[in-house]
């Protein structure tokens, strides 16, 4: 394995006002926003008054992009102590998958490593030392 086999991307979540936040960005930064989904697709079970807000956006200025999304509702009532996660992006499934199983031994798994409902095969945890980590492996 190469560095050059995973990029690093940082994940901002928001407790609702995302779409709000990339805009305050994208007009400062001179960025663009690329909106891949929001939470109206059904397998979310998400509130019908969250259904519009923000389930996965990529943020680019510059040479450099960001990964945002409104947290569900529990989420934000959990508490989280960071709005932040650190998302790992593969096109080899074995290697993400046995990324992912090292990284969240000892920690705790909030979504398996499987195929989601988009195409792509995700998981994400926090791992033993409290960072919240999303592994990625999507086709090239």
């Amino acid at each position: 394995m190469t560095n050059t086999d995973i990029d690093l991307v940082p994940y901002l979540q928001y407790q609702g006002n995302c779409e709000e936040a990339l805009n305050f960005y994208k007009e400062i930064l001179n960025g663009r926003i690329e909106i891949a989904s929001r939470y109206d697709n059904p397998a979310m079970n998400a509130p019908e008054d969250f259904k519009n807000k923000i389930l996965h956006a990529s943020f680019y200025f510059g040479k450099f992009m960001l990964f945002a999304s409104d947290m569900m509702p529990k989420k934000i009532n959990e508490g989280l102590l960071s709005n932040i996660s650190i998302s790992l992006g593969l096109h080899d499934e074995g290697l993400a998958k046995d990324i992912f199983d090292r990284l969240s031994y000892g920690g705790k798994i909030n979504i398996p490593f499987k195929k989601q409902f988009w195409g792509d095969w995700h998981g994400n945890f926090e791992d033993r030392f409290g960072i919240r980590w999303m592994v990625n492996c999507s086709e090239k």
